[in-house]
C-alpha cells in the first residue's frame, strides 16, 4: 500500500543518507524539488526489502523513482489506476543496473529512447537571421499543437502557465506565414548551455523546412549566451535524426531508456 509523504525534512534527509550510501537510483533533484513534492502533496511511497519505490503524481499516470541497496533487484510494482513510468539517464557504453529484464519482472515493458546529441557554439556559423519570438495572443495554438505533437507520458510537457511565462520571457520561437503558426520551438537556459525542450510543425507545414528554419532561428538567437546547445531526440525518429546531424549535432553518450506498466 502506497504511504503519502507528508514531511519534507525527512524525506530530503533521507534522500541524502540514500545517496550518500551510494544505492542505485534515478532520483537526483534538488532538495528544493523534493520539498517541493512533498508540500505539493505529490509524492507517495512503497517500501520493501532492500529498497523502496517513490511515487510521484503527474496528471495522468506516476512518475516512478527508486532506491535500491547493493545487489538487491527491483520488486513486483502495485498495480494502479494509472500507469506508471519509469525514465533513467544513463551512459550508453556502461551497463544498465538494474537491467531491463529486471525491470521487465518487476512489471515495465519498454515504452521508447532518446539520446542526447550537443553541438558546441564554437563550431558554428552564424548568419544573420530575422527571428520572431511568440506572443501571448498564441499561447492556445502553441499549447494545443503541443499537446497534439508529443506523447503524454515523458515529454515534461509544460502547465498552459508554466509555457505563458516561458513566452514571455522570450524562450519560445515560432515559425509564421500570414500571421497563421507553422511551428514552434520551446528552449530553455541550463549551465552554459542552451536546452531544446520542444519543436513541433503544423501538420499542413511539415516537409516544407519550417523544423530546420526554427532550430537556426534558436541557435542564432542563443549564439552569445550559450557556450553549447543540447537536445533529447528520439531513437525511433531517423527524419530528426538527419536533421540534427546536418547541423552538426553529435551524441553526448547519454541515453534515456523509458518504460511503462499500464493498468
Amino acid at each position: 500500500m502506497l504511504k503519502k509523504m507528508i514531511d519534507g525534512q525527512a524525506f530530503w534527509r533521507e534522500i541524502a543518507k540514500r545517496l550518500s550510501n551510494g544505492e542505485s537510483t534515478n532520483f537526483f533533484f534538488s532538495q528544493e524539488d523534493a520539498l517541493l513534492m512533498v508540500q505539493r502533496d505529490k509524492i507517495y511511497r512503497l517500501d520493501f526489502d532492500g529498497g523502496v519505490y517513490f511515487f510521484v503524481k503527474e496528471e495522468t499516470f506516476y512518475q516512478l523513482y527508486y532506491f535500491l541497496e547493493k545487489e538487491k533487484s527491483p520488486e513486483v510494482l502495485p498495480a494502479l489506476a494509472e500507469p506508471i513510468i519509469l525514465e533513467e539517464v544513463l551512459l550508453a557504453a556502461k551497463e544498465r543496473i538494474p537491467s531491463e529484464d529486471n525491470w521487465k519482472k518487476a512489471g515495465l515493458k519498454p515504452y521508447l529512447e532518446r539520446k542526447r546529441m550537443y553541438l558546441t557554439t564554437k563550431n558554428v556559423s552564424f548568419e544573420e537571421r530575422k527571428i520572431t519570438f511568440a506572443s501571448e495572443k498564441m499561447l492556445d495554438d502553441i499549447f494545443y499543437l503541443m499537446h497534439e505533437s508529443f506523447e503524454p507520458f515523458s515529454s515534461a510537457l509544460p502547465t498552459k502557465e508554466s509555457l505563458l511565462t516561458d513566452i514571455l520571457n522570450q524562450k519560445v520561437l515560432v515559425s509564421l506565414q500570414n500571421q497563421e503558426l507553422l511551428g514552434f520551438l520551446h528552449f530553455g537556459n541550463m549551465k552554459q548551455g542552451s536546452m531544446l525542450w520542444h519543436i513541433a510543425v503544423m501538420p499542413q507545414a511539415r516537409g516544407l523546412g519550417v523544423g530546420n528554419r526554427l532550430v537556426k532561428d534558436w541557435i542564432f538567437a542563443q549564439r552569445d549566451v550559450a557556450k553549447k546547445f543540447l537536445l533529447w531526440v528520439r531513437t525511433d525518429n531517423p527524419p530528426a535524426l538527419r536533421m540534427y546531424e546536418k547541423f552538426g549535432f553529435l551524441p553526448d553518450g547519454r541515453v534515456a531508456p523509458v518504460m511503462i506498466k499500464t493498468t
